[in-house]
């Protein structure tokens, strides 16, 4: 870290009573859980693209969330195989 970032962390620890890797932690975990907000959609295509699994899925947005995603995917792709079949009729 540099000394100048470092000073100015230390003493935001101090202002606010904490110690400084306390402060660290709960800004980094602060931080990660608003990235995860902004990046639902790219996680969501992580998932469809088999980037990540149901299991990490799962610990991102929760079991509930996770099986929408699940049934939405499921959905659209048996939709998507049905609109395939049809155009292929025709």
């Amino acid at each position: 870290m540099e000394p100048k970032l470092k000073r100015e962390v230390e003493l935001l620890a101090k202002i606010l009573h904490v110690s400084t890797s306390e402060w660290i932690r709960t800004r980094l975990a602060t931080d990660a859980k608003k990235l995860f907000e902004d990046l639902r959609y790219q996680i969501i295509l992580a998932y469809l693209k088999r980037e990540i699994g149901r299991e990490e899925l799962k610990e991102i947005f929760g079991d509930e969330v996770a099986g929408d995603i699940e049934f939405v995917a499921e959905k659209t792709k048996k939709d998507l195989l049905k609109s395939e079949e049809l155009a292929k009729i025709k």
